[in-house]
């Protein structure tokens, strides 16, 4: 699938760039120059129009992207990846969602086209509950249920038992399909940052107004001209363009480590991570185990110490508890989720969480960076979301807590970045320390473009 591609300039010699959809980081080939994209909000883009008008107007559509999930009753959790546009105004339209356009063109960030963009009137969360909705609708499970039959109990009546004329009849077990019907419980977005997309509108003037696709020229809506007005009425002319900063290091001036779609930065000079936050570098804890392996490679992990109380959970011996696990050391230490700071499918991230957040591997605050990491690419304000998601996937007494999942808020006590070591073969990475697990390569591949 053709990712999105957002043309924009250098900010320093003006140079055209071109952007990936998830690139947060602007290399221009020119100037050298090296900045991290910092929006106020979301991202803004816009499609320009095919045929330049006077009379364009942007309508805004919302873009979800990320990862859903969701608990239901009866007990079962279900990841899948989301990527939908909505419509952000409450009007007629015949397009209700962008569909594959933004693939087929290239965008431009909203700021450098000529308004008015009109402002969004359907709240984000709004959309998200839909979205998550629709996910809920089409869950069901096919269940084959084998149901065995006694040979001399299937309706043969007094017949001959080893008469095989008709061998149909002693067929020794029975196939029913049951559809189960699932309520949600709880459900968690894992999302990349919500962002919105200006798609360029003609109206043309009648009896009626006629609203026209600004790419095909074809009539895609109508309404009356008092209430275009109305949505028009406080609509923008322009808006403001991303803020940048430099990656250079805030504390020893070193130039910043990081990849294109990096959500923390890493300086080599100092040894220090740093996450974006509000446009400004914010330093991050970061922890290794005690035995570094120079030549291992490390996956980023958000390590979260907390506690549930709904759910008595409060330490370690809790959580074997919970999951109706025997531990082999009675003492008990903090309880931490350890939820990956990178994108796999959603499957195989929850059973990652679930096996390192039953592991509890050991790790300590360190002062090095290991050389062979992979980007952190999940800010922990989001991935803490997920804490009741894994504890579902834990519990090993589904049909009594599921119920009270609505109820849980986790105490977030202390939030580290933990790089834990794997060992590289030809199609896997595998971890070997406190419990043996394989990640295949290809999932950290395409998972870039969940």
């Amino acid at each position: 699938m053709r990712t999105w591609q957002v043309e924009t300039q250098c900010p320093q010699c003006g140079a055209p760039i071109t952007l990936k959809e998830a690139q947060h980081v602007l290399n221009c080939p020119y100037c050298k120059t090296r900045l991290y994209l910092t929006p106020k909000g979301p991202f803004r883009y816009a499609i320009p129009p095919k045929i330049a008008s006077d009379e364009t107007i942007f309508l805004p559509f919302w873009r979800i992207k990320g990862l859903g999930f969701t608990a239901y009753l009866p007990p079962k959790t279900v990841g899948k990846p989301i990527d939908k546009t909505y419509l952000a105004i409450d009007i007629p339209l015949r397009m209700m969602s962008l569909g594959m356009r933004p693939q087929a063109t290239k965008l431009s960030f909203a700021s450098v086209e000529e308004g008015p963009f009109v402002h969004p009137r359907v709240n984000f969360k709004d959309l998200l509950k839909r979205a998550t909705r629709q996910i809920d609708s089409t869950l069901t499970e096919r269940e084959v249920i084998h149901k065995e039959t006694n040979l001399f109990m299937s309706g043969l009546g007094d017949s001959d038992p080893f008469d095989h004329s008709d061998l149909s009849r002693w067929s020794p077990s029975k196939t029913q399909t049951v559809f189960k019907k699932y309520e949600p419980v709880v459900s968690v977005f894992l999302d990349e940052g919500n962002s919105l997309i200006y798609f360029p509108v003609i109206p043309e003037s009648g009896t009626s107004v006629i609203l026209n696709d600004g790419l095909t020229t074809k009539p895609i809506g109508k309404m009356d001209l008092p209430s275009l007005e109305r949505f028009t009425h406080n609509a923008s002319e322009s808006l403001p363009s991303p803020g940048t900063l430099p990656l250079l290091c805030p504390n020893c001036g070193w130039d910043l480590k990081c990849e294109e779609e990096s959500w923390a930065v890493l300086c080599p000079g100092c040894n220090r991570v740093w996450g974006i936050r509000q446009g400004h570098y914010t330093p991050i804890p970061f922890e290794i185990p005690a035995n570094e392996d120079p030549d291992a490679f490390y996956l980023p992990f958000w390590k979260i110490q907390t506690a549930v109380p709904q759910l008595e959970l409060h330490d370690t011996r809790d959580l074997a508890r919970f999951a109706n696990q025997v531990r082999i050391s009675s003492k008990s230490s903090p309880l931490h989720a350890f939820i990956p700071a990178f994108k796999v499918q959603p499957r195989l991230f929850l059973q990652i969480c679930k096996v390192f957040t039953l592991a509890q591997p050991e790790t300590h605050l360190a002062d090095k960076i290991p050389k062979n990491s992979y980007p952190v690419l999940l800010p922990p304000q989001k991935v803490q979301k997920l804490i009741p998601i894994v504890l579902a996937e834990i519990g090993a007494k589904k049909d009594r807590f599921f119920p009270e999942l609505p109820q849980v808020k986790p105490e977030i006590k202390q939030v580290s970045l933990a790089f834990l070591p794997f060992k590289q073969t030809g199609y896997e990475v595998v971890y070997q320390e406190s419990v043996i697990f394989a990640i295949p390569r290809n999932a950290l591949k395409w998972g870039r473009k969940l």
